[in-house]
This record gives C-alpha cells, structure tokens and sequence, in this order.
C-alpha cells in the first residue's frame, strides 16, 4: 500500500549546476520527497522493481 499521507502532490525543485539529486517514487521514504533506499524494501515486500528519479543540475539548452 502506498503512503501518500501528508505527501505533497508535485514538487518543484530547481537542482543546482553539477548536483545530482535522486528524487522518492515509491513514496516510503523518510526524506521524501528525496529517496533514502527505502524503495528496495518496499520492492522486496511487492515484487514492484520502483527506484528513484535521479536529476542532475546543469545549464538549461536553449530551445530551437
């Protein structure tokens, strides 16, 4: 079952030039919204095979 309570819907985070930041999308986490491993038990106990979003921050590319 999944946990949404108390979670936010959307999250909007502008990720810095060269960070990487690895984002929850089994929605277990403790730091929510930010991935702390906690997918692999919640795989383990579903046979679900969710991980985290990962982001890294760079120059936005111009459009064309």
């Amino acid at each position: 079952m999944i946990n949404t309570k108390e979670r936010p819907d959307r999250h909007s985070e502008t990720v810095p030039d060269g960070k990487t930041v690895a984002f929850c999308r089994c929605w277990q986490s403790g730091k929510f919204p930010y991935c702390d491993g906690t997918h692999r038990t919640v795989n383990a106990e579903t046979g679900d095979s969710v991980g985290p979003v990962i982001v890294k921050g760079g120059a936005a590319e111009a459009a064309n």
